[in-house]
């Protein structure tokens, strides 16, 4: 679970849960919830409520869980976003073209480069862009397919096509004819000529993203490599909802998300959404607050919520057959205490659980 829920404990929030589950429903026309709660009402808990339904085997759907306060994810510009969710969804055939298209606009770290990068590394380093197109004709591809403008794009974008078509040993052979004094094998042995086709690299089809800064000349610049990002990655989405649909995001203490990220929610997720670009995707969208979404004219696919205190019977179950505790407790004074917040009441739970003393029977003659 990417959160800390525990459906042993979970009460409440029927109603909600039942809710989400209608938006998984074909029929049903909203695709987006937004859950508003103060804090320590459960609305993580409800999140990972759902998420944990769609992780059921019975169930089997994609689901992604995006928390803004959580500092160990990366979900702060457009591009940590579309990292993520690609790597939650845990899909990486769908994502080659998106991954891709990064590496031509980034660098690998330091200290992180793989055999594949390395041989971009030694393209970039021994080709020029018109040697380039030398070579594609030399080995049958066409050098108006691959993406990119620069050196350094066009290399990448060799070098994932090849990887794609399983066409690396042909590149890395005709690069060596080119180019003797490089080790163009290096990492690479699997591909030589003569191995065999046991031992070739079983993820042969599928293009890693080396996880680079992107390298942008311009404002200009950047907002192109943006929108070849952002096209890529919608593109593999949707191919992958036509497989696999509904496809669940789950986007958790919006109050937290920054500026970069929030304008990528609007401006790409839910406008595409809205315009039809994307089908049989829910979004669900929780936090202290939530997004305003009037101005881009969505009502109609919208459900907005709120998450409300616990009443006496919700804070009953709770104790008793939730938390097993029940002796001499006074249920009002309990509910008036805590205000029926849920984070409340699981503290006053764990105190009435704990032991009266913490101390060591070292004392007990004292």
């Amino acid at each position: 679970m990417s959160n800390i829920y525990n459906p042993a404990l979970f009460v409440n929030q029927e109603r909600k849960f039942l809710g989400f589950q209608k938006l998984l429903r074909p029929e049903t026309r909203q695709a987006v919830m937004l859950i508003q709660a103060t804090k320590d009402m459960g609305k993580t808990w409800l999140a990972g409520r759902m998420q944990h339904h769609c992780q059921e085997s019975t169930v089997n759907l994609p689901a992604v869980y995006v928390d803004f306060r959580n500092p160990r994810q990366e979900h702060h510009d457009f591009l940590g976003l579309v990292r993520l969710i690609r790597q939650q969804l845990n899909q990486p055939a769908y994502f080659n073209q998106l991954n891709e298209i990064i590496n031509s606009y980034s660098d690998a770290p330091i200290g992180a480069v793989s055999g594949l990068g390395l041989l971009r590394q030694n393209i970039v380093n021994s080709f020029n862009l018109e040697e380039i197109r030398g070579l594609c004709l030399d080995i049958t591809i066409n050098y108006e397919e691959l993406s990119g403008e620069t050196l350094s794009a066009r290399a990448g974008s060799l070098v994932a096509y090849c990887q794609r078509r399983q066409l690396l040993t042909v590149l890395i052979s005709r690069c060596a004819e080119l180019r003797v004094h490089i080790d163009w094998w290096d990492g690479l042995d699997a591909y030589r000529v003569g191995t065999a086709v046991s031992e070739q690299p079983t993820n042969a089809a599928i293009t890693e993203d080396n996880m680079g800064i992107l390298r942008t000349d311009s404002a200009a610049d950047q907002s192109r490599v943006e929108r070849q990002i952002n096209d890529a990655f919608f593109a593999a989405l949707t191919n992958l909802v036509a497989d696999r649909a509904p496809v669940v995001l789950l986007f958790d203490s919006y109050e937290a998300i920054k500026p970069d990220a929030d304008r990528w929610l609007r401006q790409e997720l839910l406008t595409r959404l809205r315009d039809s670009q994307l089908a049989d995707l829910v979004i669900i969208v929780t936090g202290r607050q939530t997004p305003d979404l009037s101005e881009l004219n969505m009502s109609n696919l919208l459900v907005q919520t709120r998450l409300e205190p616990f009443d006496e019977p919700t804070v009953r179950e709770y104790f008793e057959e939730r938390r097993k505790v029940a002796l001499g407790l006074d249920w009002r004074t309990i509910l008036v205490t805590s205000g029926g917040v849920p984070g409340a009441l699981a503290m006053m739970a764990d105190h009435a659980m704990a032991t009266t003393s913490a101390d060591d029977d070292f004392f007990n003659d004292l």
